[in-house]
């Protein structure tokens, strides 16, 4: 059974806050748009998407099936993610902004986006709260996670699709600073989820 119409929207708005705020996916979604265009940020955007489902997925089986590994891996994945994305900052800092000929032929593709979100800890967070808020409280669990995993989806291509879209309208000669304005948009996404997973 369907989860109510009021607990739908509230799944949805959900989902649109997680996905169309600004996060470590998002930034490099945009980059990559800045880079090569918005076509070619797609399979990113599509590696992502469905990492983050998969990642629902599994998460909501793990905890209606009360296996605590599968949730104890939380707490790890975000300082593991956390550093990952701190180097990645830095390369940002370090670079000028041109394209060379190589990267070319390194366009991040679906592998990179499911590797990305899949060391997410803003996904992470996203993912066990919406299990605990929306999913937990229902009288029929599986239905309302198979309903947020949809709902998920179908909301969250768009939206970081869109940043691809946005990145690749910022001119060539802004590289060097809008590198650096990614850098440290992803130092304080990175600050707000280590505090926040702290303060858990």
């Amino acid at each position: 059974m369907l989860p109510p119409v009021e607990t739908l929207l509230a799944m949805g708005s959900f989902a649109l806050a997680g996905s169309a705020t600004p996060g470590p996916v998002n930034i490099i979604g945009a980059m990559t748009g800045t880079r090569h265009g918005t076509l070619r940020a797609l399979p990113f955007v599509t590696g992502a998407t469905a990492s983050f489902l998969a990642l629902l997925l599994i998460c909501g089986m793990g905890l209606l099936a009360r296996a605590g590994p599968v949730m104890a891996l939380a707490r790890p994945m975000t300082w593991i993610g956390s550093a990952y994305l701190l180097w990645m900052a830095w390369g940002l800092v370090r670079s000028d902004g041109a394209i060379r000929t190589g990267e070319q032929r390194s366009i991040p593709g679906f592998w990179s986006g499911a590797m990305v979100q899949g060391l997410n800890p803003k996904a992470w967070l996203v993912v066990l709260s919406a299990l605990s808020t929306f999913i937990l409280p229902l009288r029929d669990q599986r239905a309302g996670l198979l309903a947020f995993v949809v709902l998920s989806g179908a909301i969250c291509w768009p939206s970081l699709a869109l940043w691809a879209w946005g990145g690749a309208r910022i001119p060539a000669g802004w590289m060097r600073g809008f590198n650096r304005t990614m850098a440290l948009a992803l130092l304080l996404s990175v600050g707000w989820i280590v505090w926040t997973s702290i303060k858990g």
